[in-house]
């Protein structure tokens, strides 16, 4: 890093500030020492020192930035410093001394602001305060991840691949075992476009940047002028970030949150991929292990955006075509770019028998003909005949550079025209010269070569294949029975939702054998047709999909999935608009709400007993089944402990009943950002999974601000990967005990008693009208954050609110009730009742079974960042009744309990006590979120008496409530 004063100011600096003194002091009081050992003497790399430099470096750009530059609002930077450091101080003494005098302190001083536009400027400097911290923490861990690879630092968690490799002889395990259980494994991660992501893609960009630069500070050893130049790059992007609006303005399409996902991949997975698969050819080396073989992929990326319409009337079969051609036109890009690259690289002139034969076989005129003057290299064509490596690869690079202008040129063309001659069709076609290639360089003893440059891009080929992700398709059953309904009546021959399931499923089935079409090639667009436009545009989805093929997609998704003929009809629907049954996509129910849960063995049961799906699977998908698990709907529909518990359950009910059958299953899990969406520690999930379900197969979602967060640079991502990676294999290989059966029994009553108690608390009269009006749940619509409503219908109640929405207020309003409601009265009435060993076997639960320890912990995690003064806070100024605060005092009440509770079955002291990385991390953001969440609450007051009076708010005041609701977002680590 650059040379810093023991102070924490570069060297050459003027002296401090007022406002950065404070800082300091601030930045001293969060960033507390570890308290297990996670930091020692012989620490290369202290595990907190170099953080607290990097904050208070970023926080000094920071505070120079506001001194010297009004921010959107227009404000007077000569007023807001002052203002910012008064709050500061406060925030501090509340974090360091949580009382009411402090508190009332803080809110007094938040009071005091009284221009719409102050509140913004003020708003703005503690998100930002927020996400340099955020910046600094990410940048902290990797360069404390690189410290204990070195051999040099320690680290709380130990989950690379030296680690795992570790553990696993340390079982009994060999090499040979852990190799070949790496080269079955497939996990795949899955993008999608929840809209959880609450911060604008320009400014990610800005932040990623500015990580990135931080990154350079560490590894590079700079002349004072280099390092000058590096802090202005620095500088530069925190002054672009506090002149760009926060807010958006516009809400984003389909095809641009397509555009945001690309960018994360281009930007950090395309580059971080080689360098993941060498660290683990690396481990492999260290316990005696050959490298995995280049086409081993381990990991492979899924996406929804674009591809995910239910619910969501914006992703359209149009759509999903050109997010489409987006894929491919960008992987097209990036191949090329390679290739070109490697044209330079290979200039050996020594090649096998194989590589040279062919070579000679390649005429000179298409040679020539593969010449282009945009080519940075041999454009005329020029190429040595001795250089064989170069001849061959110019051929490609030429089809490669064909390819991506054809796919330009098409994107936005509604009927393009059909590919060029020399069009690169499939990645298996594109490997093949590769292979060639680097099979002649082992050959003649020049593997270092092959394994450079030549072997990283065989890898992303092998793993993002010519679409860098495989596209999923979602859509809910009832739409799909909504055609058969239009078609069945079309045909005269009833209507199909009126049909006994057993007449469905038969009846399905029969015409699945049938070699006649059901109905005609343009039904239901011909003439005369009087058809719904729903059942129009999801005729022409699946006529889209018979177009482009599996190689640039992945499975067809049903939403609501409840009977085996909702998995036939989609089976049906995709034969009917043209797709032979060995190349139909692979089809995953999704099983969602609790009763859904409960049911899903019984329906896989049912489809599975029916022999031509059975055949079918064997056939033409490798005896493979996909099931999709929803965390989000359970834990909405029930309280979270019921959810996870039921999830438990039915992952091991649906292992056993494909187990009966020989068929291989893969389970997806559909989890979200927060820890009322499945969210969370990843890697301590999949370890905590049941015995047996994972076997080395699993799917994942990724969703909203957890993109960035696992993805947003190449350090970040190459832990992610190492991660998930680790966990399957461990999991596969060494799953946990199974829980002793009073264990089962006793959460199974817990169970019980969580969901009778959050849906009687729900329920009540008050509840819902106290959720709308104390939380701000009707402003989070102005955040524009995805293309995708809000709610799944448009009439309806709670029951038809996304998850999203109903995790995403609680939150913000630090009361964090979908997370921990119900589990408290469960733990209560076991203690007091003492039913199953009371107490006594929770605490042994907790020691004993991943599974409920990951359960407890990730509920103290929310915990952490609740905060009752700050959720009464809310309730006081927002509420407009004494019921509304009736129901608030018994939540906090309950919130207290719950977090006396957590703390007795663990042991500890005080939440995250056995988990410093993620206590430094929470506690780090806290006290700038706290000030969020204060003007937040006034905010809301201020525009919600506008609007009862009628008179016209200002845009400003309307900005505060984005931006705040950023803030605190980013304060909590996530939104929904």
């Amino acid at each position: 890093m650059s040379s810093v004063a023991p102070d924490g100011v570069e060297a050459g600096k003027p002296a401090d500030t007022p406002g950065l003194a404070l800082i300091k002091e601030f930045i001293s009081s969060v960033v507390v020492p570890p308290v297990n050992g996670t930091s020692n003497a012989a620490d290369s790399v202290d595990f907190n020192a170099p953080l607290k430099e990097d904050i208070v470096f970023l926080s000094q750009l920071l505070t120079d930035t506001i001194k010297e530059h009004a921010g959107v609002a227009g404000g007077v930077p000569e007023r807001l410093a002052p203002m910012v450091n008064q709050v500061l101080g406060a925030s501090r003494q509340y974090f360091l001394q949580p009382n009411d005098q402090t508190f009332q302190n803080l809110v007094t001083l938040v009071q005091n602001i009284s221009q719409a536009s102050d509140y913004l400027e003020v708003a703005r400097v503690f998100q930002e305060f927020l996400t340099l911290a955020e910046i600094a923490e990410r940048q902290h861990r990797v360069r404390r991840w690189r410290g204990y690879r070195r051999g040099e630092s320690g680290l709380s968690y130990r989950q690379t691949c030296r680690d795992a490799f570790a553990l696993l002889l340390k079982k009994g395990f060999t090499p040979k075992d852990i190799r070949d259980a790496l080269l079955k494994q497939e996990v795949d991660l899955v993008l999608t476009a929840h809209p959880t992501q609450a911060a604008r893609r320009t400014l990610l960009d800005k932040y990623i940047a500015i990580s990135n630069h931080l990154a350079n500070r560490d590894k590079t050893v700079m002349t004072p002028a280099e390092r000058d130049t590096l802090n202005a790059h620095i500088r530069a992007e925190i002054l672009a970030a506090w002149r760009t609006n926060t807010v958006r303005r516009i809400k984003p399409t389909p095809e641009d949150e397509a555009r945001n996902g690309l960018m994360i991949i281009e930007s950090a997975v395309w580059s971080s991929v080689p360098n993941f698969l060498h660290t683990v050819d690396h481990a492999l080396g260290e316990i005696g292990e050959a490298p995995l073989p280049w086409d081993a992929t381990l990991v492979r990326f899924g996406s929804w955006i674009g591809g995910d319409r239910d619910g969501n009337p914006f992703v359209t079969s149009e759509v999903t075509r050109e997010v489409i051609k987006l894929l491919r036109w960008r992987a097209a890009s990036l191949i090329y770019q390679e290739i070109d690259k490697l044209m330079f690289d290979l200039s050996v002139t020594v090649g096998s028998r194989s590589l040279v034969s062919h070579v000679e076989s390649i005429p000179d005129s298409l040679i020539q003909q593969s010449s282009r003057k945009t080519n940075l290299t041999f454009s005329r064509g020029n190429i040595p005949r001795d250089e064989p490596y170069r001849v061959l690869l110019s051929i490609w690079r030429d089809r490669c550079k064909v390819t991506e202008e054809y796919l330009q040129s098409i994107i936005g063309i509604p009927n393009p025209p059909p590919p060029p001659e020399n069009f690169v069709y499939s990645a298996s076609e594109l490997l093949e010269p590769l292979k060639l290639c680097y099979e002649s360089l082992l050959e003649c003893g020049d593997s270092i070569i092959a394994n450079g440059r030549l072997l990283a891009l065989m890898r992303r080929i092998s793993v993002f294949g010519l679409s860098l992700v495989k596209l999923d398709i979602r859509q809910e059953s009832d739409r799909h029975s909504d055609v058969l309904d239009a078609i069945t009546s079309w045909l005269g021959i009833g209507t199909y939702g009126m049909w006994s399931e057993e007449k469905k499923t038969n009846w399905i089935v029969e015409e699945l054998k049938s070699r006649r079409p059901l109905v005609p090639a343009d039904w239901p667009e011909c003439e005369g047709e009087s058809v719904s436009e729903e059942v129009k545009e999801v005729m022409r989805t699946f006529r889209m999909l018979a177009g482009i093929g599996r190689e640039a997609l992945g499975a067809y998704v049903i939403s609501m999935a409840r009977t085996p003929s909702d998995i036939l009809a989609v089976l049906l629907l995709q034969k009917i608009c043209g797709v032979p049954l060995n190349s139909s996509l692979r089809i995953a129910p999704l099983f969602e709400t609790k009763a859904d849960l409960e049911h899903a063995a019984d329906t896989m049961h049912k489809l599975l007993s029916i022999p031509f799906y059975l055949d079918h699977l064997r056939r033409d998908h490798k005896s493979s089944q996909e099931v999709m698990l929803g965390y989000s709907d359970s834990a909405k529909d029930g309280s979270r402990l019921t959810s996870v518990w039921q999830l438990y359950v039915t992952q091991e009910q649906l292992v056993e009943m494909c187990d009966r059958y020989n068929i291989k299953l893969t389970l997806f899990h559909g989890r979200g950002g927060s820890v009322g969406r499945g969210g969370g520690p990843q890697h301590l999930a999949i370890l905590s999974q049941p015995s047996g379900t994972v076997r080395g197969r699993m799917r994942i979602t990724i969703q909203g601000e957890i993109i960035d967060q696992h993805f947003g640079s190449v350090g970040t991502t190459e832990q992610t990967l190492e991660r998930y990676t680790t966990a399957t294999l461990i999991s596969t290989l060494a799953p946990p005990d199974a829980p002793k059966p009073e264990w089962r029994d006793l959460l199974q009553k817990m169970s019980d008693i969580s969901c009778n108690s959050y849906r009687s608390t729900i329920a009540k009269p008050t509840f819902i009208p106290f959720f709308r009006t104390c939380t701000p749940l009707a402003e989070l619509g102005a955040m524009n954050i995805g293309s995708r409503p809000s709610k799944r219908r448009n009439e309806g109640g709670l029951e038809t609110l996304r998850a999203i929405p109903w995790i995403f207020a609680f939150t913000q309003m630090r009361l964090s009730v979908p997370i921990w409601m119900g589990f408290e009265e469960a733990v209560r009435v076991v203690k007091e009742q003492d039913i199953g060993g009371g107490m006594k076997s929770l605490q042994q639960m907790y020691n004993e079974w991943p599974f409920f320890k990951s359960t407890v912990d990730l509920i103290a995690m929310t915990l952490a960042k609740t905060d009752l003064r700050i959720a009464d806070y809310y309730t006081q100024r927002l509420a407009t009744s004494e019921d509304m605060k009736g129901i608030s005092q018994e939540l906090l009440k309950r919130l207290q309990q719950c977090i006396d509770l957590i703390l007795e079955i663990s042991g500890h002291t005080e939440l995250l006590a056995s988990d410093p990385v993620v206590k430094r991390a929470v506690e780090a953001r806290l006290p700038f979120g706290n000030v969020m969440n204060m003007i937040q609450v006034e905010v809301i007051k201020e525009m919600r008496e506008a609007e009862a009076k009628g008179a016209a708010i200002e845009q400003a005041l309307k900005d505060v409530i984005v931006v705040s609701i950023q803030g605190v977002a980013l304060g909590m680590g996530n939104t929904g």
